[in-house]
């Protein structure tokens, strides 16, 4: 057969064609949902979050609904660290698929990570409610009401479990530190004695110098919580605990460096954060103690001794106008603190505000006779 120039002209436009309509049919498979979310699954496997992200972003314009690439861009934002995003593709999963046990789980683990624990706590809750078996969710929830300073709610949700798991070493720790911090300490030292039995020396050191620091066995709590941290550094809370005592034994240098020692293993202690907040203020250190008090405030919105030392800092910065509403709030609520009573004076004092900085003091004069009243009480022959 003779080729013409033209004949072979048509075979190469007739190939042009095929090979285009084969390359975009090609390039629409590659791009297909499935395949993109095959994509980003080996992306979020392998750690590479960012091109995981990527991914199920582009999944996720083509099909809005596709849940399980939103959850896993949630598992993949959380990844990167970008909590407050993750969180709001497990709210939309959730908005689509109430009942979506590992989208609530993700959501209360973000939350939790921003120090939110307040709505980690509500989150846990109710997935605990709809899923008791979820062992995770239980013991976060117990974590983030222990967290909060709520050692009784803490006692209530682990101690029914505390004879069913002789042999589980969160629910002993979660139940004697609630015990202790809340002052049942022969419950407390029950725990300690069962830590002790299962070889958990540390931790139930840790206890214990818990319990001697509630006694005001200071020195005595500083070198139990020594022992404890010689073999295991990392327990969660003993470099506050130890912090606390070595202040209260007036080792004040030693002590902030186990509270700062204590943010560094975890920012988020409550205990650590107020108590390094306020030494530095009373050393004068307002700069250095602001960021403390702050993030205190945040981790405890509600939390009175939180709210008196920024009260008391605001005071001391001449942010007085802060101060004073701040301060009457705690009065309000408290009407027997004396120590916001005395700065709530000074703060009328310095607003000019005379009649009721006199007010204020009058208050103080009061409780310091009722304090000397209740202690001749006390030390009077019975």
């Amino acid at each position: 057969m003779r080729w013409t120039s033209r004949t072979i002209a048509v075979l190469l436009s007739t190939a042009c064609i095929a090979m285009a309509v084969a390359s975009r049919q090609l390039q629409g498979q590659e791009t297909s949902p499935q395949v993109l979310y095959d994509r980003a699954n080996k992306a979020l496997d392998a750690g590479d979050s960012a091109l995981a992200i990527q991914l199920y972003r582009k999944v996720l314009q083509q099909q809005t609904n596709f849940i399980e690439a939103r959850t896993n861009l949630g598992v993949a934002l959380a990844q990167a660290g970008r909590y407050g995003e993750a969180e709001q593709q497990y709210r939309q999963v959730l908005s689509q698929d109430h009942g979506n046990q590992t989208a609530q789980l993700n959501l209360a683990l973000a939350l939790y990570k921003t120090a939110d624990f307040q709505a980690a706590r509500n989150e846990f809750e109710t997935l605990h409610k709809a899923h008791p078996e979820n062992q995770q969710a239980f013991y976060l929830l117990a974590d983030c009401e222990l967290r909060m300073g709520n050692y009784k709610k803490t006692i209530a949700l682990v101690e029914p479990t505390f004879e069913l798991h002789p042999d589980e070493a969160a629910i002993d720790y979660l139940l004697g530190t609630a015990l202790i911090q809340d002052g049942q300490t022969t419950k407390g030292a029950a725990v300690i004695d069962r830590i002790m039995r299962n070889g958990n020396t540390a931790v139930a050191n840790v206890l214990l110098g818990a319990a001697q620091y509630g006694a005001g066995d200071y020195k005595g709590s500083a070198t139990t919580l020594r022992k404890a941290l010689d073999e295991n550094p990392n327990i969660p809370g003993a470099w506050t605990l130890l912090g606390r005592a070595l202040l209260d034994s007036g080792e004040h240098e030693k002590g902030k460096d186990a509270l700062r020692h204590a943010l560094q293993l975890d920012p988020n202690d409550f205990d650590a954060c107020l108590h390094l907040g306020a030494i530095l203020w009373r050393e004068g250190d307002n700069a250095g103690a602001e960021p403390y008090l702050k993030h205190a405030l945040v981790l405890r919105p509600d939390s009175t001794p939180a709210q008196f030392q920024m009260g008391a800092l605001l005071a001391s910065t001449g942010r007085s106008e802060q101060a004073k509403r701040s301060l009457e709030e705690i009065v309000k609520l408290h009407p027997d603190f004396k120590e916001a009573h005395v700065q709530l004076a000074a703060v009328y004092a310095r607003l000019h505000e005379t009649r009721n900085s006199e007010r204020e003091r009058k208050i103080v004069l009061d409780l310091d006779a009722k304090e000397r009243a209740e202690k001749l009480k006390q030390d009077a022959p019975q």
